[in-house]
């Protein structure tokens, strides 16, 4: 078995893939049995792509242990499929995921002597184009690139995957490792990983288990990555990070930006901003958010590579929220072909990865009795709870039902769940999309009850 000195030597030999399939460099003698072993495991084995890799391009068998797959150039292998895309020619399929989380030993240690950074601070990612129905000895390496985890990514981008990773031990130091989700983090997250939903682990702050879970970096993060550092691509995105004299992280950075103007109402942003915005358009209040952010584009960098939604949301003189949170339009037919949660894929519904991923930022103003100004209460970042997972499986599930019966009228109301319903999500009652029935209906999709989202700002006790 060969022995790789160095990080340079690891890149030469991947670059044997490169353009080229499995198929390609399988010797021919052997392409029968693991054309089988293929057949076998039906493209459920997550990780047989990268064993073959590790064997037939570096002649490595793969060992499973905590050290970077070639231990003395350092170098850890991660194979990652990319997806065609009209606009940006190629984006990440999915999240990166990394070695399995300890819960016991983690506890006991520090970002920087952290068994993560000692496995994975420099990434051999070797990226290939996932074609629907196509053997995995047939996908064609893209890109091959060599990934300093700290050194070749933003100083910011460093300290914030440092923060993520922080978070998520100080949660199991707490005993609520059974309580984390990826949408608790910005780029780096804590992912479900298990041969099943029952599995569950002992965690040691606590005697509730927990599911068994391994970092990843974010698939929206690794798309960011592919349009940088493949593709060359600067983007529509704008930065929040711009004139910051000090390394931040994203929650510090917006903090930063809109204290000042919290218990502020519109005039008095605007006039502190040298502003001169007119309230004539129905954007006027995400256009203040964008001039107290110093972004001119809705398209902020640092949220979309964080999976982050900003909503501006307008409570009542009273306090209360009367709009509810939408998330996009389903494709009823595509909707019934899903699984809550694949055990063995490690795949989920777009409803269910949308809550355990998914970040919010709010920017909450209140309207003031019989004024027409309004004023800015409260700036925070919000991610779906983990123990309401229940309640939207539920809703997600009589959706089901309902699509699948052909019974439109009885879809989930925001009466029937605390949590969720659905309703229409279309320009008008034209703008429809074909069932399962092969009729017409208005577009719908799931959103989040208005008082669940009114108790979620009320609860939030920072102002961001």
């Amino acid at each position: 078995m060969k022995t790789y000195e160095t990080k340079e030597s690891v890149l030469e030999q991947s670059q044997i893939l490169l353009h080229k399939s499995l198929r390609d460099i399988v010797p021919k003698a052997e392409i029968e049995k693991v054309e089988s072993e293929v057949f076998g495991y039906k493209n459920r084995k997550k990780g047989f792509l990268g064993e073959l890799v590790e064997w037939y391009a570096f002649g490595k068998k793969p060992d499973g242990l905590s050290q970077p797959d070639f231990g003395v150039a350092g170098v850890e292998l991660k194979t990652t499929p990319l997806k065609g895309h009209s606009k940006n020619k190629y984006v990440s399929k999915e999240r990166l995921v990394f070695s399995m989380i300890n819960y016991d030993e983690i506890v006991h240690e520090t970002w920087e002597k952290s068994s993560f950074l000692k496995k994975n601070k420099i990434l051999l990612l070797m990226f290939y184009l996932w074609v629907q129905g196509k053997s995995i000895l047939d996908y064609e390496f893209k890109f091959i690139h060599l990934l300093n985890l700290l050194e070749d990514i933003s100083d910011e981008d460093a300290l914030q995957i440092k923060k993520d990773w922080e978070f998520i031990v100080a949660k199991i130091k707490r005993g609520e490792a059974h309580l984390l989700s990826e949408g608790d983090t910005y780029y780096l997250g804590a992912c479900t990983k298990a041969a099943n939903s029952r599995v569950v682990r002992d965690q040691p702050m606590s005697r509730t288990p927990a599911k068994p879970r391994a970092f990843s970096l974010k698939q929206q993060y690794i798309n960011y990555l592919v349009q940088t550092k493949l593709l060359g691509g600067k983007g529509n995105t704008e930065s929040i990070f711009k004139k910051q004299k000090t390394i931040k992280t994203i929650e510090e950075v917006v903090k930063e930006k809109f204290t000042p103007y919290l218990g502020k109402t519109d005039k008095e942003i605007l006039s502190s901003l040298n502003d001169n915005l007119k309230n004539n358009s129905k954007s006027y209040k995400r256009l203040i958010v964008n001039r107290i952010l110093g972004v001119n584009s809705k398209n902020i960098e640092e949220l979309e590579k964080a999976n982050i939604t900003l909503k501006v949301v307008t409570l009542e003189p009273s306090g209360n929220l009367q709009e509810s949170i939408s998330f996009p339009a389903f494709d009823y037919k595509d909707l019934v072909t899903q699984v809550w949660y694949d055990d063995e894929e490690e795949t989920m519904s777009d409803f269910h990865l949308q809550l355990e991923t998914k970040k919010f930022l709010f920017v909450v103003f209140q309207k003031q009795k019989g004024l027409e100004e309004i004023i800015l209460r409260k700036v925070m970042f919000w991610n779906f709870p983990i123990n309401d997972l229940a309640e939207a499986e539920s809703v997600w599930r009589k959706t089901l039902d309902c699509v699948n019966e052909g019974r439109y009228e009885d879809l989930p109301k925001s009466s029937s769940s605390y949590v969720a319903h659905v309703r229409p999500h279309g320009r008008d009652s034209k703008d429809t999309t074909e069932t399962p029935q092969n009729t017409q209906e208005v577009k719908r999709c799931f959103w989040l009850n208005a008082k669940y989202i009114q108790k979620a700002i009320e609860s939030e006790k920072d102002q961001a």
